[in-house]
Formats: structure tokens, C-alpha cells, sequence
């Protein structure tokens, strides 16, 4: 096997390597430069779901509430509960929902 050979295909691998790793230092710095305004975009959507979160919460409270407040009484009928809720664009979503009595 003759020298030059393998100087060429040490010398090509070499080439190869420090290619792949410029590659993925160009890829990472591009991320890195995009990671903050991801972060940004999602700022909106985590206080969308903070506001759903808390009104599941205050329907929660309500019913245990509802449901304290009553005695146990085996013979009551279900009643009719009604839930008013305020979209992010301002639309008021409605439900109503049936509530078993207590066991």
C-alpha cells in the first residue's frame, strides 16, 4: 500500500469529521437563536390554559360547596348546574349539567 494513500484517506476523513461537526455547530447556534422567541410564543398559550385551569378549579369549589351544604338526603332529585364561561376571545361558552345528590 503506498503512503500517499493513506495520507489522502486520513486526510479525507479528517476533512469529513471537522464537516460534520461545523454542520451541527451551525445547526445548534441557529436553535439557540430561535429557542427565545419560542418561548415567547408560548407565553400566551400557558396563560390560556392558566385561566382554564382556574376556572375548572372555581366550578370544583362550587359543587363541593353545593354539595356541603346540603344534608344527606337519599330521596333529593338531581339538580340542573349551570356554568358560564369566558373564552380568551371573549366568547361566553355555556353548560349545563346534571348533579347527582350526594351518596
Amino acid at each position: 500500500m503506498d503512503s500517499s494513500t493513506v495520507a489522502n484517506a486520513a486526510y479525507g476523513a479528517n476533512t469529513f469529521l471537522w464537516f460534520c461537526i461545523f454542520a451541527f455547530g451551525l445547526i445548534l447556534s441557529i436553535l439557540w437563536i430561535l429557542v427565545p422567541f419560542a418561548v415567547f410564543g408560548i407565553k400566551g398559550l400557558l396563560r390560556r390554559i392558566a385561566r382554564s385551569l382556574e376556572a375548572i378549579e372555581k366550578q370544583n369549589v362550587d359543587l363541593l360547596a353545593a354539595w356541603r351544604e346540603y344534608p344527606r338526603d337519599y330521596n333529593r332529585p338531581t339538580e340542573s348546574v349551570v356554568y358560564r364561561d369566558v373564552r380568551a376571545d371573549g366568547t361566553v361558552v355555556r353548560e349545563e349539567r346534571i348533579v347527582p345528590p350526594p351518596p
